[in-house]
């Protein structure tokens, strides 16, 4: 049964984690929401409730977007599901544009 309330949008965007457990690591984001992110990961070893910053690395000709904090509400082989802490329009504007 589908619990989102967002339509979500694909995309294919390289982007950074950073969290305490693994220091900052490269991932691609794969879909998007005013809410959250589904972002695939090298790795499977963040898990659920653990708190990450998403450092996107907007193109030069765009303003640079400040990191955003979200939570991980779901864990997969491919990657993780994010859920953004507080609103962060400049970061979904950024995603629509690319």
């Amino acid at each position: 049964m589908e619990r989102r309330h967002q339509h979500r949008s694909p995309t294919n965007t390289p982007t950074r984690i950073s969290c305490e457990l693994l220091g900052t690591i490269c991932a691609t984001i794969r879909n998007f929401s005013q809410n959250g992110l589904f972002v695939e990961l090298d790795t499977s070893r963040l898990k659920p409730n653990h708190t990450v910053e998403v450092i996107a690395d907007s193109p030069s000709y765009m303003r640079a977007v400040p990191p955003v904090k979200a939570l991980i509400v779901r864990s997969t082989d491919k990657g993780v599901g994010l859920s953004f802490l507080e609103p962060c329009p400049r970061f979904i504007d950024t995603l629509s544009t690319l």
